[in-house]
């Protein structure tokens, strides 16, 4: 599934009157992100979903257009990103985000999927096993997870996606796995991985990875 430019035009829309860098940011997410693999795991889904720091929620409101029977809710420490998604909650009603710490969260039983999109790699190493038991307590049976994050390989596209994400998010150590270590530290929480695999985004210089992991019925 390739982006779509009719959803995608309507979730930058509604960041207008936002500030110039914040809109600027949204419009780079389109290029760099996967869009298509992630809008075809949630495709037809419904009910709800957790975004584990979901920064301005760009693709929480691309997602929203595409899939009708979806609201989000996400979760991030920067009260800046919070108050904008506040003001401009009008015009994508169904994502909502939530000023807190996405590796100190308790909402069990609560979601149908959680997405973690580009979000682990900035998590504490030592946070990560607590984040994905927290992640399979909040599904409901049945429920999925989604990770996106910056794959280990190949090298080039390994060592600059280190120096851009360190000009994007400021100079705090990042600590990325592999779609293997990923599958296998969600396996450690109790859940079921159905997929674990690169996710190939040949025109530009990054590289990720997804994975999805189901919680037993």
């Amino acid at each position: 599934m390739s982006i779509h430019l009719g959803a995608a035009r309507r979730a930058f829309a509604s960041y207008r009157g936002a500030p110039l860098g914040a809109r600027a940011f949204v419009a780079a997410r389109y290029v760099v992100a996967p869009l298509g693999p992630l809008a075809a795991e949630l495709h037809g889904r419904t009910g709800r979903v957790l975004s584990l720091g979901s920064g301005l929620c760009m693709l929480e409101r691309y997602l929203a257009e595409l899939e009708p029977g979806l609201t989000f809710e996400g979760i991030d420490l920067d009260q800046t990103k919070v108050d904008l998604l506040a003001a401009t909650h009008a015009r994508s009603p169904r994502v909502s985000l939530d000023h807190g710490d996405a590796t100190e969260f308790h909402r069990p039983g609560r979601y149908d999927v959680v997405l973690v999109c580009d979000a682990f790699h900035h998590f504490p190493p030592e946070r990560h096993a607590v984040v994905a038991a927290a992640v399979a307590e909040a599904l409901v049976p049945g429920g999925v997870v989604v990770v996106k994050d910056l794959d280990t390989g190949p090298a080039w596209k390994f060592h600059w996606n280190r120096i851009h994400d360190r000009l994007v998010a400021g100079p705090e150590p990042i600590t990325c796995r592999s779609p293997a270590d990923m599958a296998a530290l969600l396996a450690d929480a109790g859940l079921v991985v159905e997929r674990a695999e690169r996710t190939e985004h040949r025109l530009t210089p990054y590289s990720h990875y997804l994975v999805r992991a189901r919680k037993p019925a």
